[in-house]
């Protein structure tokens, strides 16, 4: 029994910072790319079912959503995130475009753009990885 605890301790201390409180990032972001199907929300009133979203990786800590061309929700802006892999659960990234988060066990994503510039049609979407 005091065995088990002491283990048990360990993991939540390993799985910490000594020098903060934050997670540690410990993986690469490969696991958010790819095709996602799911609802889509233009502009907080049009909906969309079966949207589809591609997820490609621009670079180590980077990722680009563009929505499938040739729909009727294909005028949703494509938007490029900053990312990281935390601990081996979830993709995520946020900033002044909006935020995303891959969940890896389930394979949900979930992504909210902000207007950047006039032109930019934003979008909420949430679907799983095909």
């Amino acid at each position: 029994m005091i065995l088990c605890l002491v283990a048990m301790v360990a993991m939540i201390f390993v799985g910490c910072s000594k020098d903060k409180n934050e997670p540690i990032v410990s993986g690469k972001i490969d696991a958010i790319v790819g095709t996602f199907k799911g609802k889509m929300v233009i502009g907080g009133d049009a909906e969309y079912f079966n949207a589809i979203i591609t997820v490609t990786k621009v670079d180590d800590g980077k990722v680009k959503a563009t929505v499938k061309a040739g729909e009727a929700y294909s005028r949703a802006t494509a938007k490029t995130f900053p990312v990281q892999n935390v601990s081996n659960i979830h993709v995520s990234g946020q900033g002044p475009m909006g935020g995303i988060t891959y969940t890896i066990d389930d394979k949900n994503i979930q992504i909210t753009t902000e207007a950047e510039a006039s032109g930019d049609v934003v979008y909420l979407f949430q679907g799983t990885k095909q």
